[in-house]
């Protein structure tokens, strides 16, 4: 045994070849279907033995096939290696297979697979014409091309996929084999309506490895597409009023093909775990279509447990079920469950297609019937075209029996869970805790859109004049008939032909839309203040403990352009200002230093925010939402008509008007809240009713939903002043960091570097669009400019200051050095407007980097600091003269509201 052992491991440490031509059918088992039940007593090692077993007794695991290395069946069943090793070595020691060195674990059991060709019956259609009728034009017809998709710049339209994955060189070399082989006899001559013999056995031992579906070659017909496939189950059963099941949403061209049929159309809708089996209906039906492996269009998965009730249901009413698994051949989270024709092969049309694996520019695909089916499928197959072209059938069935169907599969499924990580991944970026379906598997994602975005049609129309493509349900090729909330609030997004590049901008493409639509129409905000509930079903059982967010690979950490030690300081470069905003909308507070934690937003920064009356924010326990759903500057400018200010340690708000304070409340007490909430509404009559204060418990309410902290640099400020002659208040920007000494827009060209702010290491993240709140003056509380409007007619963006991230954590006070990557080339503070250029500092005034306490050698303590003994220590936190460094103010602190610079 130790030996057996001993070999597996040796030959899964060398390359596996991909098995040659001449080996036959010996192709890969990548994917072997096994559900393994940890509740049972059996170990897990002994129930996958059984099951490969019986896939080996039943004809599912072909003879000569490759089973999965014990490396990739434990990543599968997430499961120990050791388990699995000691699984194959049962089987070695049983007989059912041979370990080869240096080529992988084979199937040794014999098996006898007769390969069956049933004949065309004769069919002579004898139609004469006594006079013209008017053709039969079904009312609504499925159009999958888009001839204005080439002028997108961004295109998330379902099913397409990457061209670069298609394998080029393989299928040149396979087709050129074919030209020099049969192509003459295989082109001369009518081939089999039901496909190629070879094809369809290829297929038939390709769905007993890959998908577990134990089927015979003569149950496999060969069809364009599965929407040819819809097309003969409809002709096989559907006469007009013939009832018919169809799941709701579902995908267009399966309930147009049965309308166009004459059935009547039974819609049952779907929840999180497909089909909602309860609601089938009590009358029989002729066929019951469903996509259990990734519903079409929600990406829902059908449960094991509504798999059984589907089938039971089927079989007591005599219904066949049309199982469309058209995208199941990517799964990227665990094991798939058994397609439904594996557990009912005697009441399942099994549809499956090449267009969302190789193409569908292909047009091939296949149906799997139940034997009493076969003969009537090849019919109706032969009277639809008589079969598909030779050449393609012939190199499709040598690129499965070579194996390059599979390594392309496996290549292919790596490429799109990167993909499906990366659109995870951008929409969380730009749009908090999204509501996604379908990320399990497949080619797309439902996205329900949350409140503070506009409604889908509404969204993609927006989002097509930007030359961005995202799609609501009807426009992604799917039908709701039920007119449910995923109707009109459901995105479908497919991401398989997009880079991850497109994909991060894609996205953030769409959220600048909704910004862009709410800062040039205030009158757009009423689309957004939605609180129609998205869920569309309640959940009827406890959802499956298999259920899980999708398990997206850590990105890697992006390189620094410089390494932290490397950053070179210049004198003149400087933090000038450090401000946070408490509440959301309201006043700067100045702040002397402040300590960060790596990876965490600004300390007491937005922490609160007011929700617009009636809009779906939980109060007690809020979420991040879009900037739409709470009162703001961008539409609200009156809230800077007083300047306010909360303290962080007692909460205790006040606000001043014209320096004279005009209100205070306790934000600890439940009344104090409801005090200022009654003061906003005051201040703002156009909101209607009081706004809603909410508290963050673990994040903020900024702009982004990412824990990222905005810079701003006055040298970018000082070159604006002179290009648009009028000065700029840095406050506009509401900036937590202000820095000097800078060349104008030299912090754009710092985007993927770390820079350094006094103790704190910093990752500059990326650039910061501006919004409408940028028009609102903080001293006169007027909307007096156009700040987004100027920055695109002057540069063709938005873009003023980045956000930065916190690398590594650390202290960051007022006159701190900034270190950036490269040499200096920094800005004199001289050469700058009047407006922005600080006054000289006082003399003699020194801050102390562990409390802030100001040392003022003039007001003060009358004692120059030069002139302190150099065992002075700092009369508040004890501190070393040495912690104390010059304190230069930025000039442009917020005037009125009485108090001072606080501690971070």
């Amino acid at each position: 045994m130790a030996a057996i052992t001993h070999r597996i491991m040796a030959m899964e440490r060398r390359p596996i070849p991909a098995p040659s031509a001449a080996e036959g059918l010996r192709g890969y088992a990548a994917q072997v279907t096994v559900l393994l039940d940890r509740t049972v007593a059996e170990t897990l090692a002994l129930q996958i033995v059984a099951q490969i077993r019986t896939g080996i007794q039943d004809g599912r695991i072909a003879v000569g096939s490759r089973l999965p290395s014990s490396r990739r069946l434990a990543d599968q069943l997430q499961v120990a290696r050791n388990t699995v090793v000691r699984a194959y070595e049962q089987l070695h020691d049983d007989g059912l297979v041979s370990i080869r060195p240096a080529a992988g674990i084979f199937v040794l059991a014999p098996q006898a697979r007769a390969v069956l060709s049933p004949a065309l019956p004769a069919t002579r259609i004898e139609t004469p014409m006594v006079e013209r009728v008017r053709p039969r034009v079904p009312q609504r017809v499925q159009r999958l091309s888009d001839a204005q998709s080439s002028r997108l710049s961004f295109d998330f339209y379902p099913g397409r996929l990457a061209e670069a994955l298609f394998p080029v060189k393989t299928w040149r070399r396979l087709m050129q084999s074919a030209v020099s082989g049969g192509l003459r006899r295989g082109m001369t001559r009518y081939g089999d309506p039901a496909g190629l013999s070879a094809l369809r056995a290829a297929i038939a031992n390709h769905l007993g490895a890959w998908r577990g579906i134990a089927t015979d070659p003569g149950q496999v017909v060969i069809v364009s597409g599965a929407q040819e496939g819809l097309s003969i189950a409809a002709r096989l059963f559907i006469a007009p009023e013939t009832p018919v099941v169809v799941e709701n949403p579902c995908y267009q061209g399966a309930t147009f093909a049965f309308e166009a049929a004459g059935a009547v159309v039974h819609r049952v809708p779907v929840d999180e775990d497909g089909l909602i089996t309860a609601r089938l209906p009590d009358v029989g039906a002729a066929l019951a279509y469903v996509t259990p492996g990734h519903q079409f269009p929600t990406g829902a998965t059908l449960s094991m447990a509504r798999r059984e009730s589907l089938i039971a249901w089927a079989r007591r009413r005599g219904t066949y079920i049309v199982e469309d698994d058209y995208d199941s051949d990517f799964q990227y989270d665990g094991s798939p469950l058994p397609p439904i024709a594996a557990m009912a092969p005697d009441c399942t049309i099994h549809i499956g297609t090449f267009s969302k694996s190789l193409g569908p520019g292909l047009r091939l695909g296949y149906l799997v019937v139940p034997p009493a089916l076969a003969d009537a499928a090849v019919a109706v197959k032969g009277l639809l075209d008589n079969g598909n072209s030779w050449f393609d059938q012939h190199v499709l069935a040598e690129f499965i029996r070579s194996g390059s169907f599979v390594s392309h599969l496996l290549r292919a499924r790596g490429h799109y869970r990167e993909a499906r990580d990366t659109t995870v991944a951008a929409l969380r970026r730009h749009f908090g805790d999204v509501d996604l379906a379908g990320t399990g598997a497949g080619l797309h994602i439902c996205w329900q859109l949350p409140p503070g975005v506009p409604p889908a049609a509404t969204l993609e129309a927006m989002a097509r004049k930007a030359r961005l493509g995202v799609y609501s349900l009807a426009s992604a090729g799917a039908y709701d008939g039920l007119d449910t909330a995923l109707a009109r609030r459901g995105i479908i997004l497919g991401y398989a032909a997009m880079a991850p590049r497109q994909i991060e901008q894609g996205i953030a493409r769409l959220s600048d839309l909704v910004d862009d639509k709410l800062d040039g129409s205030p009158g757009f905000l009423s689309e957004l203040l939605v609180s129609e509930p998205l869920s569309q079903v309640p959940r009827s059982e406890p959802a499956p403990r298999n259920r899980h967010k999708p398990a997206l690979r850590a990105a890697p950490p992006a390189r620094a352009v410089s390494a932290p030690n490397a950053l070179s300081e210049d004198p003149m470069q400087i933090v000038r200002g450090i401000y946070r905003y408490p509440i959301k909308g309201m006043s700067a507070q100045p702040v002397n230093g402040i300590m960060l934690e790596a990876g965490r937003p600004f300390p007491f920064d937005r922490i609160f925010a007011l929700a617009r009356p009636n809009v779906p924010i939980d109060r007690y326990d809020p979420k991040w939402a879009k900037k739409g759903l709470f009162v703001m500057l961008m539409i609200d400018e009156a809230l800077a008509e007083v300047r306010t200010e909360l303290d962080p340690d007692s909460l205790v708000f006040r606000a001043w008007s014209q320096r004279e304070a005009v209100f205070c409340a306790d934000l600890r007490t439940d009344e104090g809240r409801r005090d200022l909430e009654r003061f906003v509404r005051g201040l703002v009559p156009t909101l209607g009713d009081a706004p809603h204060l909410v508290q963050s418990r673990q994040g903020h309410f900024m702009d982004k939903p990412d824990n990222v902290i905005s810079l701003i640099n006055l040298a970018t400020l000082r070159q604006l002043e002179e290009l648009w002659g009028r000065p700029l208040d840095p406050l506009r920007f509401r900036a937590n960091f202000y820095v000097d000494g800078l060349r104008p827009w030299q912090e754009f060209d710092l985007v993927g570097s770390d820079i350094r702010l006094g103790d704190a290491v910093f990752r500059v993240d990326r650039r910061n669009g501006r919004c409408g709140a940028t028009n609102v003056n903080p001293q006169t509380g007027k909307r007096d400019m156009d700040i987004p409007g100027a920055l695109r007619a002057r540069f063709g963006h938005k873009d003023l200051g980045v956000y930065l991230v916190t690398q590594r954590g650390g202290k960051v006070v007022v006159g701190d050095p900034l270190a950036v990557p490269g040499p200096g080339g920094s800005a004199a503070p001289a050469e700058a407007a009047a407006v922005l250029t600080p006054g000289p500092a006082p003399a003699g005034r020194f801050i102390c980097r562990g409390c802030y306490y100001i040392h003022d050698g003039v007001a003060g303590a009358g004692v120059p600091f030069a002139e302190l003994d150099a065992a002075w220590r700092c009369p508040d936190c004890g501190s070393e003269k040495s912690a104390f460094r010059p304190y230069v103010p930025a000039g442009f602190e917020p005037e009125g509201t009485g108090s001072s610079r606080r501690r971070g």
